[in-house]
């Protein structure tokens, strides 16, 4: 242990408290989060869990709605907006628990959908029960910000 070294790994999701308590090295949590517009109870759970501090390691909304079949920057700023502010009222600065938060993602990816080209901005994605705003399907290569 080096504490001059901070130790930090990134979860998907909340762990469980046994986790957390089995990797006592580790000084800082990050969590990737995805459910629509809202973090829910993530920092109750997390207050709950660990005295350590976290982030969001990853969060956002991409910018395809599958619901609509478009292009829906919109909805991504809106989600943007919304979960920026979440963390922002969360934070240790309002007696939070949560250090800040990583937008997911700066620019597309266009390569992530396997079935499509790299060189084309494909359109597909997954929806495995909860995801980003405004349609619950994680769409691989719409979720840069630039």
């Amino acid at each position: 242990r080096d504490p001059a070294h901070p130790v930090a790994t990134v979860y998907g999701n909340a762990p469980p408290q046994h986790l957390v308590q089995r990797l006592a090295d580790v000084d800082i949590w990050g969590i990737n989060y995805y459910e629509e517009l809202t973090f829910s109870d993530l920092f109750k759970t997390w207050e709950a869990t660990s005295e350590k501090p976290m982030f969001l390691g990853e969060y956002g909304a991409d910018a395809y709605n599958a619901i609509a079949g478009a292009i829906d920057t919109a909805a991504q700023a809106h989600a943007t907006s919304v979960l920026t502010q979440e963390i922002v009222s969360n934070s240790v600065i309002h007696g939070g628990v949560c250090t800040g938060g990583i937008i997911f993602e700066l620019s597309d990816e266009w390569w992530k959908d396997g079935g499509g080209s790299p060189h084309e901005h494909d359109i597909g994605g997954v929806a495995p029960g909860g995801g980003p705003h405004p349609d619950k399907t994680f769409n691989e290569e719409w979720w840069g910000l630039v």
